[in-house]
């Protein structure tokens, strides 16, 4: 009842009232359903991609280090078992592998660790530099990125995993028009950093700015409720 009274209200602010207030409402409730799918889209093609490059990265740097193995879950080298094996235990404790048979292989745990872990294996910004995040930054994922800036990078990537648990929960996105155009507009450079030819792939995509476009407040859907009204009435 509260989701619905959020999408009422929002119809409400934007001069409908009564019968149309509720179509409206309607309406705008099956387009944050639009946006929540183009979300979802949007972002799960930044979680693999980023998820990819992290764990190519770290296989790599754990590879040339003492460890000498590209099994930087299970085996990693210092300083990357602080970012694996943390205050609450190993990362991979938080591996979805319930589906898999029999003992999980490191590609059944890259797979099964969520967008947020990826994510906090990234620097916060006001990390020193000594900081074993930091540094992880600087030997192994700055030299393979198109960009220097650990803090926007990110921050990037938080804000579209933030919009992304937003769209998974249902969360009304309607009110949140300027953070999706921004998402957009992280994603491609995030992706750009990673691969210039894939940012630009991304970006013509256009996911949610073409569902942003089919807004449930442009004058066409008003003409639409308008319509329905006085055939209903009628």
């Amino acid at each position: 009842m509260a989701r619905r009274e959020t999408y009422l209200r929002i119809a409400e602010q934007h001069g409908a009232c009564d019968t149309q207030a509720i179509l409206l409402a309607m309406q705008l409730y099956v387009w944050n359903g639009d946006l929540a799918a183009a979300v979802d889209r949007a972002t799960g093609e930044v979680e693999v991609y980023l998820r990819n490059f992290i764990d190519k990265s770290f296989s790599q740097w754990n590879e040339s280090s003492v460890a000498g193995t590209h099994e930087w879950l299970t085996q990693p080298a210092s300083p990357l078992t602080k970012l694996v094996n943390t205050s609450r235990g190993s990362i991979l404790s938080l591996a979805h592998t319930d589906t898999v048979r029999g003992k999980p292989t490191h590609h059944d745990y890259v797979a099964g660790l969520s967008f947020g872990t990826w994510v906090h294996l990234l620097p916060r910004p006001h990390a020193g530099s000594k900081n074993a995040h930091v540094r992880l930054w600087r030997e192994a994922l700055e030299p393979k990125l198109g960009t220097s800036d650990r803090v926007n990078f990110q921050r990037q990537a938080m804000r579209i995993k933030d919009m992304r648990n937003r769209a998974t929960h249902r969360r009304p996105l309607v009110k949140d028009i300027k953070s999706l155009s921004q998402v957009h507009r992280d994603s491609v450079e995030i992706l750009r950093a990673i691969d210039h030819d894939l940012g630009e792939w991304f970006r013509i995509q256009k996911w949610i700015p073409v569902v942003l476009n089919d807004s449930g407040l442009n004058d066409k859907m008003c003409v639409r409720i308008r319509r329905f009204v006085w055939v209903d009435q009628g």
